[in-house]
């Protein structure tokens, strides 16, 4: 999926869609009385062009701050990036998945911590302070997100790939690198 598709989202897409819909309904409406329907059509119309133009400007905003965030660091732990960011866990691991989909960010997710490893964020080499000591966290991705793992994701997993997001992994990985899920 492209850099618009996401920042449109299908769901912003539609709520733009009939947002540009009832204001054309609702001019039409004005211009020749006797059209089904009535000139309010403008409010909902408007409503739903601005709420769809907030979100897509929120999913760009987010976008550079998750950027601006990891251009700061060399090595940084999801929970303490998810907590700065103010942001969910789940979203902000795939929105750096994105980016790296993009080419704006070249991480990893480290398979022994779950730390997120900055090679490069646009470009340019990450400025790189001090964070403090990793957190051991023993607790799988399926208690921490609360996901049940079923026997078809047990499965997958022994066989050596990410039952999350299906790529390779050895036995010893605790951490998904491509995703950041944990497997253990």
């Amino acid at each position: 999926m492209g850099y618009i598709e996401r920042s449109f989202g299908r769901g912003n897409l539609w709520t733009l869609s009939f947002g540009i819909g009832f204001l054309i309904w609702g001019i039409i409406a004005v211009r020749f009385p006797n059209t089904p329907g009535s000139y309010w059509m403008f409010i909902p119309g408007g409503i739903l062009l601005i709420v769809s133009i907030s979100n897509i400007l929120s999913y760009r905003y987010n976008r550079e701050k998750v950027l601006g965030a990891l251009k700061s660091y060399q090595r940084v732990q999801l929970n303490q990036l998810s907590e700065e960011l103010r942001m969910k866990k789940r979203d902000l691991k795939e929105m750096i998945v994105d980016l790296r989909a993009e080419g704006k960010l070249k991480a990893s997710f480290d398979p022994e911590s779950g730390e997120v490893v900055v090679f490069e964020v646009k470009g340019q080499p990450p400025i790189g302070v001090a964070t403090p000591p990793p957190v051991n966290t023993s607790k799988k991705m399926s208690e921490l997100e609360g996901i049940e793992i079923t026997p078809v994701m047990q499965n997958i997993q022994d066989q050596g790939y990410c039952p999350y997001c299906g790529s390779r992994a050895t036995s010893k990985d605790k951490f998904c690198v491509t995703c950041g899920s944990a497997l253990q």
